[in-house]
C-alpha cells in the first residue's frame, strides 16, 4: 500500500504519512486505531514504538506544565481581581495592568475550550458580563473619588470628560474580564488514579 493510498484513507496528506514513517511527527490515537485496521495489526504493536512512546510522554509532560500555569494564573487572577476592586479608587494603579497581563497569560495557557460549546454556559457568560457592567456603573456613581475626578473633568472641557469616561470604561472592562475568567475558566480538578 502506498503512502498516498494510506493518506487518502486517513484523510491526511501524503507528507503527514511520510513524517510518521521518518519519526518527524506521530499520529494521534484515532489515526493509530485506523492504521491498526488498515494494516491488520494489533494496536498495542503500533503503540510499542519507542519514539512514539517518548513523543506521548513528552506531550503529557508539556500538558502537565501548561496545566500548572493555568492553575497558578487562575489563582493570581482571583487575587488580582480582589486587589483590583480594593484599588478601585486609583483606577490606573499597577494592579489594573497586572490584572490585564495575567488575564492574557491565563487565556494563552487555557486549553479546555470545548466546555464552552454549551449554549447555557455562553448565555451565563453574557448575563454575567451584563450584570457586572451594570454593577460597575452603579459603583462608579457612588465612588466619591471618581465623582470628584469627573467634576474636575467637566471643568476642564469635553476632551477631559471623554478621557475620564474612556479610562473608567477601560478599567471596568478589564475588571469584568477578570471576573468572567475567575468564574468560568476555573481549572477542573484532576482525576486521581
Amino acid at each position: 500500500m502506498t503512502q498516498s493510498q494510506v493518506a487518502e484513507q486517513l484523510h491526511v496528506s501524503r507528507k503527514t504519512i511520510s513524517g510518521w514513517e521518518n519519526d518527524h511527527s506521530f499520529p494521534d490515537v484515532g489515526s493509530l486505531v485506523q492504521l491498526s485496521d488498515i494494516y491488520d495489526v494489533r494496536l498495542d504493536y503500533l503503540m510499542r514504538d519507542d519514539h512514539l512512546l517518548a513523543y506521548y510522554k513528552e506531550a503529557e509532560q508539556l500538558h502537565q506544565k501548561s496545566r500548572k500555569w493555568v492553575v497558578v494564573s487562575y489563582r493570581c487572577n482571583f487575587l488580582l481581581l480582589v486587589l483590583g476592586y480594593i484599588d478601585y479608587l486609583r483606577p490606573f494603579g499597577i494592579r489594573t495592568f497586572l490584572v490585564l497581563v495575567n488575564a492574557m497569560v491565563l487565556l494563552s495557557y487555557f486549553s479546555d475550550w470545548q466546555r464552552f460549546k454549551s449554549g447555557k454556559l455562553r448565555v451565563g457568560i453574557v448575563i454575567t458580563v451584563f450584570i457586572a457592567f451594570i454593577a460597575e456603573i452603579l459603583i462608579n456613581t457612588i465612588v466619591p473619588s471618581y465623582l470628584n475626578e469627573l467634576a474636575h473633568a467637566v471643568d476642564d472641557g469635553p476632551a477631559a470628560i471623554i478621557g475620564e469616561v474612556a479610562g473608567r470604561l477601560l478599567v471596568t472592562s478589564i475588571l469584568i474580564l477578570s471576573l468572567v475568567l475567575a468564574i468560568f475558566l476555573k481549572p477542573k480538578q484532576r482525576e486521581r488514579s
